[in-house]
């Protein structure tokens, strides 16, 4: 549960409020918390207790309430103004996090993230947010600089992220229908992959790139094997029969 330590400096009718409103969120009455904490900063607390107000707000906000967006503004505040790194990363983080992972805004997420890799000594998510950036690039469709970024994570060689940037550079290389290419970047990703959906999941998308390509025996055998694991097999039955159906059809 989250609470903050809250020095006792300040007036007693804040004192009462920030207690009562610490206290529903131990009993996890959320929203009650969060309002009676806009209702404090209405007051004009010091800065101290506006600035735990405000990170305390975003934190149920992110964590509990499933109302991340909403969160943004109350972690902006802190990186503000707050000077203390500390404080700085926590926010910046939970900024880029809400920007790339549910309002989608992919610029306001590479800006956050390109803030955090210039902290120095280097953060130890420092990983994390290079692949981030790679990963919003991706999603905005501009795949060279997506490209660039993965082939970086490659060449650094020793990334948390090596395996999942070969999971990218495939997907750049099929939504640009270069067949040949994405599988070649899969089966890289197959060496080194160990949990079994993802290596389902991708197996279909090689055999998806060889029927793409026109190799059909090749796209039914993968197919084939996928059938005791693939989590819908009704699927894999209906692109087994057409590929039949492909094959029959070529030798006519």
């Amino acid at each position: 549960m989250l609470i903050l330590g809250w020095s006792c400096d300040f007036t007693s009718g804040l004192n009462q409020d920030i207690l009562l409103a610490q206290g529903h969120v131990e009993s996890q009455n959320f929203q009650k918390a969060v309002d009676l904490y806009l209702r404090v900063l209405k007051k004009n607390p010091p800065k101290n207790i506006r600035i735990k107000i405000q990170y305390q707000i975003g934190e149920i906000q992110y964590l509990y309430l499933d109302q991340q967006v909403k969160a943004l503004d109350h972690y902006q505040y802190i990186v503000d103004n707050v000077d203390d790194p500390l404080w700085q990363v926590k926010a910046l983080e939970k900024i880029a996090d809400i920007n790339f992972s549910f309002s989608r805004r992919y610029n306001e997420a590479i800006r956050a993230y390109q803030v955090l890799m210039k902290f120095r000594p280097r953060l130890a998510n420092y990983d994390l947010y290079f692949f981030r950036i790679g990963e919003s690039y991706f999603q905005k469709g501009e795949y060279p600089k997506a490209r660039e970024i993965f082939l970086e994570v490659l060449q650094q060689g020793y990334s948390s992220y090596l395996t999942e940037s070969y999971y990218h550079l495939g997907l750049i290389e099929f939504y640009q229908k270069n067949w040949e290419k994405s599988v070649e970047w899969w089966f890289e990703y197959l060496k080194r992959e160990k949990q079994k959906d993802k290596i389902v999941r991708v197996k279909f998308l090689i055999a998806n790139a060889y029927e793409s390509n026109e190799k059909l025996k090749e796209a039914y055998n993968i197919y084939y094997s996928l059938l005791p694991d693939y989590p819908n097999p009704e699927v894999l039955k209906a692109r087994l029969k057409s590929l039949y159906a492909r094959r029959v059809a070529r030798k006519r």
